[in-house]
Formats: structure tokens, sequence, C-alpha cells
């Protein structure tokens, strides 16, 4: 029998569901780096993660840099929406292997990109509805039971450093999470949200400094209360169809 990890990131679902169609033993990197357990061990190791902005999540970032990941197979896969999986996965890998952690396997599955300043939620849902997602992640579970040796390593982009002010200024200068009159206190935001940015005060969604820019918080919002300026489409939210709310927020809620 193989002993597998699955270390995941998920705000709306898509790569828990690649993690749960893995296998394995499934652990939420937003719940190892709030308990600072970050001594992973296994025979299989596996980091699922979303690409956002041609890298990856900020907290995913800090937690490749402190892991002390032991395993004689370790591989990253991504979802990605259109385009920059490749890079975010270089980037990724070359952090890991900066850090003396041999990467043996990278892959990524296309799904729904549910950024919603670029996408309309509809059109998205629409144009993907067709994709065989799951083929995709039977033909990766066959390559990590064969161990095989696999890296994706197209150069798209620029330089990290150069990629991560172009995320900042996009969460800080040009796009904005937008709080309306409508909110229920029904504090879903405050238990999707990976970082634990969110409390309510006088009945309305307050966030910190530490915002990942995932978007979860918007998309789960019962009464469409939390929008994005300039989004393409504010009536149209998503979460991955397999994938249960709650299943979200055992996953990000702190503990």
């Amino acid at each position: 029998m193989i002993n597998m990890k699955i270390l995941y990131y998920t705000s709306t679902g898509n790569n828990l569901y690649i993690a749960k169609q893995l296998g394995g033993e499934l652990i939420s990197i937003p719940q190892l780096m709030k308990n600072n357990e970050l001594e992973i061990k296994d025979d299989i190791v596996g980091i699922i993660f979303p690409v956002f902005y041609a890298t990856s999540p900020k907290m995913l970032r800090e937690f490749v840099e402190k892991a002390n990941i032991k395993t004689d197979y370790l591989f990253l896969i991504t979802s990605y929406g259109s385009d920059g999986d490749q890079n975010a996965l270089r980037i990724m890998k070359e952090t890991l292997n900066n850090r003396g952690i041999e990467v043996n396997y990278t892959n990524s599955v296309l799904m729904v990109d549910n950024f919603l300043p670029t996408f309309d939620m509809a059109n998205e849902k629409e144009l993907k509805k067709d994709l065989n997602i799951n083929d995709d992640i039977k033909a990766i579970i066959q390559d990590i039971l064969k161990k095989r040796e696999l890296y994706l390593d197209k150069k798209h982009f620029t330089d990290i450093e150069n990629i991560e002010v172009i995320l900042e200024t996009t969460m800080t200068e040009k796009f904005h999470i937008q709080v309306g009159k409508d909110c229920s206190s029904c504090k879903i935001c405050t238990m999707v949200c990976p970082r634990g940015n969110i409390e309510i005060i006088d009945e309305t969604p307050c966030f910190g400094d530490t915002c990942d820019f995932c978007l979860g918080c918007v998309h789960h919002c019962k009464t469409n209360n939390l929008t994005i300026n300039d989004e393409k489409n504010p009536n149209e939210r998503y979460r991955n169809p397999n994938i249960k709310l709650s299943e979200i927020i055992k996953s990000n809620k702190i503990i």
C-alpha cells in the first residue's frame, strides 16, 4: 500500500476536487499554516494549488518557503483557467529546489477560472462544461502511481519578483472587494477565508491586511453583498459543483 499525503489550497473547490480524486490523506495548507505544522513526511507527497496571476496564492508561497517536506516522490498539480500554469509550477519547483527539496513531477488541470474581474462566470461555466477534467486527473493518477518524472517548464512570463509586484498591485490598486449594505451576518465569508482575514463588525464584513485575493468570500456570499469593482457579471458566482460549502469551510475555518 502506498502512503500518500495530499496538501491542498482551495477557495471555490476546484483544487479540493482534484485532491479528493487523487486519494491519500487530504491536508489543508491553510490549516497547516494556522497550526504551524510544517513537518511533512510520507512515501508520496503532493501539493495541489490554483494559479493566481501566473503564480500561486501568497499563503502557498509562504508555506513552501517554510515547510520541511521529506518524501521519495513529490509532485505539484495546479488548476488554471486560461494561462500561467507552467510559470506557477516553475516558481514553485524552483522555490523548493532552492531549499534542497526535489520535485519529481508537475502537471496542470484546466478548469473554470473564478477570477471575476476577467471572467463572466456564466460564460466561463458554459465554455468549459465539456472539459474532460476527470480524464485529465485519471491520467495524472496513473503517472503518480508509476512515479513518472515529468516537468512542465515553459517560461511564459517574467521573473518571480515582478510577478509578485503585479499580483500585489492588482489586489491593492486595480481591483477591490466592495462591501454592500445587505450583509446577513451569516459569517460564511469569515469561515471560507484561507487567511482568517475577515471579521464581522456591526453586521459588516471587515477585511484585514493579509488578503490572498482568492475571492472565496465573494463567491460564497449568500446575499451577494460582496462584489468586485469592474467585474464582468456581478449576478453570477462559482463553486465547484462537486464540492460542498461545508467542505470548503472545514478546509479554511480557524480551528
